[in-house]
């Protein structure tokens, strides 16, 4: 069955709950837009990588490697917690220092890899690599100083 419809029975679609959506909208995307701004200033303060001890702690069944941004790999042998410094010692072939680490710790012992901001993620993976190639499972990453900043060899 078919309606014949008229000049004033016309569909037609309303543009005030149009135009209300669409200033809904603009307003939820100014407000949550100003939110994230906001955020972003909120002050902090982050303590000097100095503060955190575990960075450089050595623990007990453990070796900490650290690593700088040409790719030289050192350990780290001490800790001074009053002062900060720590003690390296350059490891020149990394390949001899973990087949001598697997034959006097085993695979068991935790190899902490200390890795400051500006060393390549490709350095460090390239360093866990070579430590599942030697079989150490019990690799870990951390934020750690710069070795050649407060370079103490021994």
């Amino acid at each position: 069955m078919r309606f014949e419809l008229g000049d004033d029975d016309r569909a037609e679609v309303q543009m005030s709950p149009l135009i209300d959506c669409v200033f809904l909208l603009l307003i939820f995307f100014l407000v949550t837009t100003m939110m994230k701004k906001w955020e972003m200033q909120i002050p902090l303060s982050v303590p000097p990588m100095s503060a955190s001890l575990s960075a450089t702690k050595q623990s007990a069944g453990s070796v900490i490697l650290s690593v700088d941004a040409a790719g030289r790999v050192y350990q780290v042998l001490g800790h001074d917690a009053y002062t900060g410094e720590n003690s390296y010692a350059p490891i020149p072939d990394m390949d001899g220092f973990l087949s001598e680490l697997r034959a006097n710790a085993g695979t068991q012992i935790r190899i902490d890899v200390a890795a400051f901001r500006d060393v390549p993620v490709s350095t460090v993976i390239a360093l866990f690599d070579q430590c599942q190639i030697h079989g150490f499972s019990r690799t870990r990453v951390r934020l750690g100083s710069k070795p050649y900043e407060s370079v103490a060899l021994r």
